[in-house]
């Protein structure tokens, strides 16, 4: 069964910037990647610290609907060693308030509206 058939929700390719730090490591510097795609339950992005399957960590997205950037919990659901010094991950999104939540959904409706037209 492939990856795609597994996904609960569409996902968009759009370059939403996310910081990211692991949740293993007491004050752990964050890092910062462009997503190469997002979905209202997780995404998916290169990292150039190795996280592993299971790991959880502090997620913060900068949507263009949010006035201040949306801070989250994110678990890794996978990781793809790259031939480069990155890691390519897929994250299943834990936003913790309904709120949180909605904002990631708008910016998903937002996101498709946007690619409809383009």
């Amino acid at each position: 069964m492939s990856q795609e058939e597994n996904r609960r929700a569409a996902r968009v390719a759009r370059h939403v910037m996310a910081r990211y730090r692991t949740t293993r490591v007491p004050e752990a510097a964050w890092l910062m990647s462009p997503l190469r795609d997002l979905s209202g339950g997780g995404a998916r992005f290169l990292s150039e610290y190795a996280f592993e399957a299971g790991e959880l960590m502090e997620l913060q997205l900068l949507l263009p609907n949010a006035p201040k950037p949306i801070e989250l919990k994110a678990k890794v659901a996978w990781m793809k060693p790259m031939p480069t010094r990155f890691t390519e991950l897929g994250v299943t999104f834990d936003p913790g308030d309904t709120a949180v939540q909605r904002v990631i959904d708008e910016a998903i409706v937002r996101f498709l509206r946007q690619a409809s037209k383009e």
